[in-house]
């Protein structure tokens, strides 16, 4: 069986619905809270084994480089706790029309930057 069907190879012209939007992000917030975890338990265990280890991972927090990725850190946690929520309430049967999923969509990210700028505010 031959398939002659169009393959559009070019993403850039692909424009995806904001629902899209939010779903894929919600996917690599993940995947960056997973990496996160790593640094967190470093961090972790560090402070844990010694007075001057913690010394040093508390001057190292100080520091823009660890603020950086604390930042990262705390907005992909929010941005998966947001979009997660959104996704269980499209579970539960709600937002699951075009309309009204964009608008959950926009909604979380409106929320999400928002509490992000907060973050960004406390931690600087």
């Amino acid at each position: 069986m031959k398939k002659q069907r169009p393959v559009n190879l070019d993403l850039s012209t692909i424009k995806m619905h904001p629902a899209a939007n939010v779903s894929i992000i919600h996917r690599v917030a993940g995947v960056m809270m997973v990496f996160a975890m790593g640094i967190l338990l470093w961090t972790l265990s560090l402070s844990l084994s010694s007075a001057e280890e913690f010394n040093q991972i508390k001057a190292l927090l100080d520091g823009y480089f660890f603020k950086f990725i604390m930042f990262g850190c705390l907005s992909a946690l929010t941005f998966h706790v947001l979009a997660g929520v959104r996704h269980l309430f499209m579970d539960l049967g709600y937002f699951e029309e075009l309309a009204s999923g964009n608008a959950s969509a926009k909604f979380v990210f409106a929320l999400w930057l928002a509490i992000s700028a907060v973050v960004g505010v406390w931690l600087w």
